[in-house]
């Protein structure tokens, strides 16, 4: 239904995204041609989220009526679009799921394309919003393009031979990668004609290095009658073989429906998920309390956040990312304790909980290897998030579940675990190899390291601080209430020894006069002479106790040479191994992806050393502070980030940009963390907002501008 409050925007290249909430999800471009070989209205999920496979790459969907045909897709093939029913789309709109809405001679047609979370497939609603009544009979003939590749690669004619099996009102398609058989049901008649279309073309592949066309099977088409008030739905999803062909995992509480029956009653159960998932939406949105950015982020928030046969998990990005440690608890704030999600928090540390193997938390799940153990912060990071869940939930029953996992990495890095990991003698940690690169600047060209940082990286070695600082803290907690003895009480007092130690090491060997910090030592404890971001995470790190004569050197470094529209650079432009453009093949962007290319999430750090700067110190000093004037920096340094339906994908920030201007977004067009800091800094505002507002403080005008247009 067509609502004059909706925002409908032009048709363009701007990408849409839908998740399932499994790891599935689908996605396209607003003008409905797929560009990459990540679109597809259905990807679904494995066994580990990370673990996916197209199902359903689109329908060619065709109208006719009054001796006229309209053709509604688009796609691109060699030297041309065909068909091209780009022509006739009016706008699109993504509230609350992506719309389409076509202007065919004396009718409005619209398509809309929505999952629901926590069931894997994928609706297709078709309706005419205009006229409501009357009219004459529509019919649409929608023909499937499917195909049973794994989500990183691209399939040819040939490369899935499923066996087809029509019924009443749908197909199954067999041999599918993800399930035992892929079923399309619709409320129309089915007729088999399977041909294959060739040669689909994805220009973003093309512009990134890679492989850019794709054949897809088609296994035949429906044939649909459409008219006002009776719409026609399509639902394409998994199926298993157990007695007979029927629906697995059908949130119904009827998840053994025979196909034939879920067919006949298609539209309703249509009309009804729909009603609950939008249901579902809106109550995220409401709990951002009238904030309209953090309501829209809050959205974007829920698509990271799966559950799947492991566990609940967070996915670092779409659409290529899969479960990443280090990328899950920078994120777990925003994405979670933000919006007091505590209960899917503590199922997201039991998952690496688990996984830990000699004091490390996994880097990542790689698809069908299982863990992998090549980072050095993923563990440190995982520290810290207990830390903010801490101070967030209260918990400190589930912090003392987790403390003996905490003494695991702790004490496996004091007395050295793999890479090369140890504490070193000063009391700071020492990591790293050559041909090892363990921090989050973890790109390689031709297997070797674009930017290692081996030996004592600057945000580990704040980390390991706070880690240490924790720890001590946890311990003595865990004593004072009784449940310790005299000899954990001497463990607690000498990690809290060995922390104060490593602090001081820390403000000795890093503190670097006019610029800040170091972003790391060799390995022989000599200083790099690098100018980076780290430091700026480093700089946050209130156990360091930094001198403010250095937390203003890490800040006017970071403003003056660092900062940029959509994040901070990862290098200095002065530096000679600057690369200021995110783009090319994989090789030339791998160079450039920590050696100056800018990231949103890095916006949180700055936030965090302004905050503590110009507030905490503010405060010890006695001075005054009118935190009015960090609000309005902050939303100025924020605004193009944030102007959501702008992004690349609307609803959600994207993960890179260029370093030099015009500063072009790049990588994955959705990322976790870029949205969990935007998140953490937008609550963080508005409480100083509040507090300032119950303090009898007016706020300036241009506190919370208005960033939702263009």
């Amino acid at each position: 239904m067509l609502d004059g409050r909706t925002a409908w925007l032009k048709p363009s290249s701007q990408e849409w995204l839908e998740a399932d909430g499994l790891g599935g999800f689908g996605s396209s471009t607003t003008r409905g041609i797929h560009t990459r070989r990540y679109h597809g209205w259905l990807f679904l999920a494995g066994d580990n989220p990370g673990d996916r496979w197209l199902a359903l790459s689109k329908l060619e969907d065709t109208c006719i009526f009054g001796g006229h045909r309209w053709d509604l897709s688009s796609n691109m093939y060699p030297g041309c679009i065909h068909p091209d029913g780009e022509e006739h789309l009016l706008g699109f709109s993504k509230e609350p799921f992506p719309r389409f809405v076509y202007k065919l001679g004396s009718i409005l047609l619209q398509k809309e394309i929505f999952m629901v979370k926590g069931m894997p497939g994928v609706f297709c609603i078709y309706s005419i919003v205009f006229p409501r009544t009357g009219g004459e009979q529509v019919t649409l003939i929608l023909r499937p393009l499917c195909n049973s590749r794994f989500y990183h690669h691209t399939a040819r004619e040939g490369s899935w031979a499923p066996g087809i099996f029509c019924r009443e009102g749908g197909v199954i398609l067999e041999k599918h990668h993800a399930c035992d058989a892929l079923a399309l049901v619709c409320t129309g008649s089915f007729v088999l004609e399977p041909t294959w279309y060739k040669c689909m073309i994805y220009p973003a592949e093309r512009q990134r290095g890679l492989d850019f066309t794709e054949d897809h099977l088609s296994p035949g088409y429906f044939e649909c009658t459409l008219s006002p008030g009776q719409p026609v739905v399509l639902w394409a999803g998994p199926v298993s073989k157990q007695d007979g062909v029927r629906i697995s995992r059908l949130l119904d509480g009827r998840d053994q429906m025979e196909l034939e029956e879920w067919c006949q009653g298609l539209a309703v159960h249509a009309g009804r998920l729909r009603k609950t998932e939008a249901a579902r939406r809106a109550r995220i949105q409401a709990s951002a309390g009238g904030n309209q950015v953090l309501a829209s982020l809050y959205l974007a928030a829920d698509q990271f956040v799966v559950k799947s046969k492991p566990g609940t998990s967070i996915i670092a990005g779409y659409h290529w990312f899969g479960e990443w440690g280090r990328d899950t608890f920078i994120s777990m704030p925003g994405l979670l304790f933000a919006a007091g999600r505590y209960a899917e928090a503590r199922e997201v540390f039991m998952r690496y909980a688990g996984e830990i193997r000699d004091g490390l938390v996994p880097n990542c799940f790689v698809e069908g290897h299982g863990a992998a153990y090549n980072s050095v912060d993923a563990s440190l990071w995982f520290i810290d998030a207990l830390g903010k869940y801490e101070a967030a939930s209260a918990d400190w029953e589930f912090v003392k579940q987790m403390l003996p996992r905490v003494g695991q990495i702790v004490d496996s890095y004091i007395r050295g675990t793999r890479n090369g990991i140890k504490m070193h003698n000063s009391g700071l940690l020492m990591a790293g190899a050559p041909h090892t690169n363990l921090t989050w600047m973890d790109a390689r060209v031709g297997g070797t390291p674009v930017t290692p940082r081996g030996g004592f990286p600057v945000e580990v070695n704040a980390l390991w601080v706070r880690a240490l600082f924790l720890y001590g803290s946890w311990l003595r907690k865990l004593a004072c209430e009784g449940s310790g003895t005299s000899g954990l009480d001497r463990s607690r007092s000498w990690y809290s020894r060995l922390a104060q130690t490593a602090a001081r090491q820390f403000r000795k060997l890093f503190v670097w006069p006019g610029i800040g910090l170091y972003d790391s030592l060799d390995v022989h404890g000599r200083p790099v002479l690098e100018i980076r971001p780290n430091q700026v995470i480093a700089g946050r790190v209130g156990e360091l106790r930094l001198a403010k004569d250095t937390l203003v050197e890490i800040w006017t470094t970071a403003f003056e040479r660092l900062l940029c529209p959509h994040g901070l650079r990862t290098l200095a432009p002065a530096s000679p191994e600057y690369r200021g453009k995110f783009a090319g093949g994989p090789a030339e962007r791998d160079s450039a992806y920590h050696q100056g290319t800018a990231w949103p999430w890095l916006f949180g750090p700055l936030f965090d050393l302004a905050l503590k700067l110009f507030g905490t110190q503010a405060k010890q000093h006695g001075d005054n502070f009118d935190y009015r004037v960090l609000t309005q920096l902050t939303y100025l340094m924020l605004s193009h980030v944030l102007r959501l339906d702008a992004n690349p994908c609307i609803g959600t920030i994207f993960e890179v940009a260029s370093g030099d201007h015009p500063f072009e977004p790049g990588g994955a067009v959705s990322q976790a963390w870029s949205v969990s800091e935007s998140i953490r800094i937008l609550c963080q505002l508005e409480r100083i907002s509040q507090r300032d507002t119950a303090a009898g403080i007016r706020p300036l005008s241009t506190t919370r501008p208005n960033m939702e247009g263009k």
